[in-house]
């Protein structure tokens, strides 16, 4: 089903998401980290932000207010897996709500993976997400799950290795003004590309929030 609105997508580091979307027809723009302070980011109605973005663009701290204005304005920001730890501390707050990244993971790309709210907008609309869409995925569910987060954030789905216990910090959502922000560890880098088809339909969820 077509995305409603313009994608902008912020390159991060080693991920091949934007050429991915546009092999299945998404209209892409590619934004420099860098330029944000002074792109205009009216036409886009979602952006994303590619992998380990806010570790590996410090300039990225410096214009995410800017990008917050935006949500509040309607806009979708879809923030993919960023790292920290003590060793290479991530010395900004990401989004406008608190969050805590761990190095929780789920390895199995087997797991089960449990929806928390059968009524869950995003994996409502436009595809009706359940448990066969996460059949078929590759080398992992996802890594760096937030293991701590602000009560605006609610989150979407239960998931963890055997012999972990269970972590529901693999994709949250919130609201922001009049638009939302969306955290996510699931390793789309890798499905996507990949070619998984219930990887295809979530992410398409995630981009088309709120604008349905």
């Amino acid at each position: 089903k077509p995305i409603q609105g313009a994608v902008a997508y912020v390159p991060g580091s080693g991920d091949d998401i934007a050429e991915a979307l546009g092999q299945v027809g998404v209209k892409v723009q590619l934004l420099d980290a860098d330029s944000l302070g002074d792109a205009d980011l009216k036409p886009y109605r979602t952006i994303v932000l590619g992998v380990r973005a806010f570790n590996v663009h410090p300039s990225l701290a410096q214009h995410q207010q800017r990008l917050l204005d935006w949500v509040k304005r309607g806009g979708t920001l879809v923030i993919q897996y960023n790292t920290h730890s003590r060793w290479r501390p991530l010395e900004v707050a990401i989004g406008p709500f608190p969050l805590e990244i761990s190095r929780d993971r789920v390895t199995d790309e087997t797991a089960p993976v449990a929806i928390i709210n059968p009524r869950e907008p995003l994996l409502s609309r436009p595809h009706r997400i359940g448990a066969a869409d996460f059949d078929g995925w590759v080398q992992e569910r996802g890594l760096y799950f937030p293991n701590a987060w602000g009560d605006a954030y609610r989150p979407v789905l239960r998931m963890n290795d055997a012999d972990q216990p269970p972590s529901e910090g693999s994709l949250l959502v919130g609201h922001h003004g009049r638009g939302a922000v969306i955290y996510t560890g699931i390793s789309f880098f890798r499905q996507l590309p990949a070619g998984v088809p219930g990887a295809w339909r979530l992410f398409f969820n995630l981009l088309s929030y709120k604008h349905l």
